[in-house]
């Protein structure tokens, strides 16, 4: 029997999101109501710059709504980056059997040599959450770790097919 489990994760906003959001909306400002102005030919199509400017940075601060979905179908774990719930990236697939090593990011086993790999994906609502775990694996022959919330579902499915790695 198949097993099929999905979560979706929204990832919160931090300063850096709400800084950039002031910054392309101060940006837009100057750039309307200041350079464009000052060049003549342009100077006619003001409204039309003020909607396109308007609407440039409307897209880029929805942009910022992110979101990941984690799928695991057997010992398939597929995530996806979902952006404005309207584009899907993926993110990675992995098999969990190629797994080193599965546990919670705040427990002991979260070591030095783990946290000096530089290949990271932070797939998480946030770092500081305490549901966050990590699983080290190769992709592509490049050492890498992801950073995930599974819910007790997954945690238990992925823990069939590498007892001995998962630690809870």
């Amino acid at each position: 029997m198949d097993v099929f489990i999905e979560k979706l994760v929204k990832k919160q906003k931090t300063s850096k999101d709400t800084l950039f959001s002031i910054g392309v909306v101060v940006a837009t400002l100057i750039i309307v109501f200041g350079v464009i102005p000052l060049i003549p030919i342009v100077r006619n199509f003001l409204i039309f710059f003020l909607l396109l400017f308007g609407y440039l940075a409307y897209y880029l601060i929805r942009s910022r709504n992110i979101e990941f979905e984690y799928s695991l179908t057997n010992s398939d774990l597929d995530v996806d980056k979902i952006i404005d719930q309207k584009r899907r990236k993926h993110v990675v697939s992995v098999d969990c059997r190629d797994f080193e090593i599965m546990a919670r990011v705040n427990s002991d086993r979260f070591t030095q040599d783990i946290k000096t790999i530089k290949n990271r994906i932070e797939a998480v609502s946030s770092m500081s959450s305490p549901d966050v775990y990590f699983a080290v694996f190769e992709d592509k022959g490049i050492k890498t770790v992801l950073f995930f919330e599974p819910n007790e579902k997954m945690i238990e499915t992925i823990g069939r097919y590498i007892p001995r790695k998962l630690f809870k």
